[in-house]
C-alpha cells in the first residue's frame, strides 16, 4: 500500500499527452508527485549544501560521533602499557598525606658491636617485612661484614645464611680469645673467602662502603673494589680481630657513613645502634682487658651522642647482658634486633607508605 501513491504517478508520467483535454487535472495531479520521495531518495544521503532551513538558507551539518575507544595495543607495544595512562590529579597544596611525595631512599648504617652485630640480621630481615627498601648501605667494624652480606643480593635472608656460617673455630681455638691474644685477619681469611668469593666482586646489588683508620691516624672511607678486601680492612677491633698493621675498624665514623650515602643518593638515613648498656665484654675478661672495655665504652657513649641532622632515625637494639665477645648469642641478637625495628618500620610505613 505504501508504494501505490508513487505507482500512480508514474504511469500518470507515461500517459500519452495527446490527451489535452485532460491537461488541468493532470497538472495538479503532476504537482502532487514531486512532493513525495522515492526509496532512493531516502537511502541517498544529501550534501551539505542541499540541506536548507525553512527560509531557505544552506544548514552547517551536524558534528559527527567521537570515534569510540579501544584497547587495542599498538604494534610492537604489550598489554596497558598500549593504553593511554590517566593523568593523576595535581597534588593539594599543603596535603601532608604519603601519596603526594616522593618516597625517600634509604641508606642505613649498621654500627658497631662485634658479635652483638647479628641483631643487624633481625633489623635488615624486619625491614625486608616490612617492604622498607634500602637504596644503599655502610657498616662500622663488624656492621661492615653484615652490610657485605646484605649488598651482594638485596635479601635480609642471604644475611643470616652466610653470617650464621661463621663457626667459633673461626675466631679462635677454644675461646673467642687464644691465649689472650687477639685473633689476627689472616687466621679469619679462609671464612671471608668462602663468604665473599672472587667472583662476585664488583657485582654488588646495593651500594655498600665502610670507613677503615690507615695507620690508625686517617680515616679513610672505602667503596670500590673487591667487597673481601674492603671488609678485611673495615672488619678488624679488639677483642675480635688485629688490624692487618695498616688498618683499623673507625667503629665511630657515623657522620662520614652518612655523607657517604648521601653523597649515593640516599636522603633518609638510619643509624642501627645494637652497643646496648652493660659491660662490653664477657665475664672475666674487663678486667684483663681493661683498655678494651674502656674503648667500647667510648664508643658507645659516642653513638649515644649522635642526632639529627647527621641521621634522621635511630633504632637501639637493647642487647644488655651479651657481650662482644660472647659467640653464643648470635640468634638471641637476632631476635632482639628484629623487636626492635619492628617499631621504626611501623612509623616509616605510616608516614611514608612503604
Amino acid at each position: 500500500m505504501r508504494q501505490f501513491p508513487s505507482l500512480v504517478c508514474s504511469k500518470i508520467l507515461a500517459f500519452n499527452y495527446r490527451a489535452l483535454a485532460f491537461a488541468p487535472l493532470l497538472l495538479l495531479i503532476l504537482s502532487a508527485c514531486q512532493g513525495l520521495k522515492t526509496r532512493t531518495d531516502v537511502a541517498a544521503p544529501k550534501k551539505p549544501s542541499d540541506i536548507r532551513g525553512a527560509d531557505g538558507r544552506v544548514l552547517a551539518p551536524l558534528p559527527g560521533a567521537p570515534p569510540l575507544p579501544t584497547a587495542t595495543p599498538e604494534p610492537g607495544s604489550e598489554g596497558a602499557d598500549a593504553l593511554a595512562r590517566p593523568t593523576p590529579p595535581p597534588a593539594v597544596e599543603g596535603s601532608d598525606t604519603f601519596l603526594s611525595k616522593e618516597l625517600p631512599k634509604v641508606g642505613v648504617i649498621l654500627g658497631p658491636g662485634g658479635l652483638k652485630t647479628f641483631a643487624h640480621v633481625g633489623v635488615l630481615r624486619e625491614f625486608a617485612r616490612a617492604r622498607v627498601p634500602i637504596h644503599a648501605i655502610a657498616g662500622l667494624e663488624w656492621g661492615s661484614l653484615m652490610a657485605a652480606f646484605y649488598a651482594e643480593k638485596g635479601l635480609a635472608n642471604d644475611v643470616d645464611w652466610k653470617a650464621f656460617r661463621m663457626k667459633e673455630s673461626d675466631l679462635s681455638t677454644g675461646g673467642v680469645l687464644r691465649g689472650g691474644r687477639v685473633r689476627s685477619m689472616n687466621d679469619f681469611d679462609s671464612y671471608l673467602s668462602i663468604a665473599f668469593p672472587a667472583a662476585s666482586a664488583g657485582k654488588d646489588k646495593v651500594p655498600f662502603g665502610c670507613p677503615t683508620l690507615v695507620k690508625r691516624d686517617r680515616l679513610q672511607f672505602l667503596s670500590k673494589g673487591s667487597t673481601k678486601d674492603i671488609v678485611s680492612r673495615c672488619l678488624p677491633f679488639p677483642p675480635l680481630l688485629a688490624g692487618n698493621g695498616d688498618n683499623m675498624a673507625a667503629a665511630d665514623a657515623v657522620e662520614e657513613s652518612a655523607q657517604w650515602l648521601r653523597s649515593q643518593g640516599a636522603n633518609l638515613i638510619i643509624l642501627v645502634n645494637v652497643l646496648g648498656a652493660g659491660e662490653p665484654l664477657s665475664d672475666g675478661k674487663v678486667e684483663d682487658q681493661y683498655g678494651t672495655s674502656v674503648l667500647w665504652t667510648e664508643i658507645r657513649r659516642r653513638l649515644m651522642k649522635v642526632r639529627a641532622p647527621v641521621v634522621n632515625w635511630i633504632v637501639s637494639v637493647n642487647t644488655v647482658g651479651k657481650a662482644v665477645d660472647e659467640f653464643g648469642a648470635r640468634r638471641a641478637n637476632v631476635e632482639l634486633g628484629a623487636k626492635a625495628a619492628a617499631d621504626l618500620t611501623t612509623k616509616l610505613t605510616k608516614q611514608y607508605g612503604f
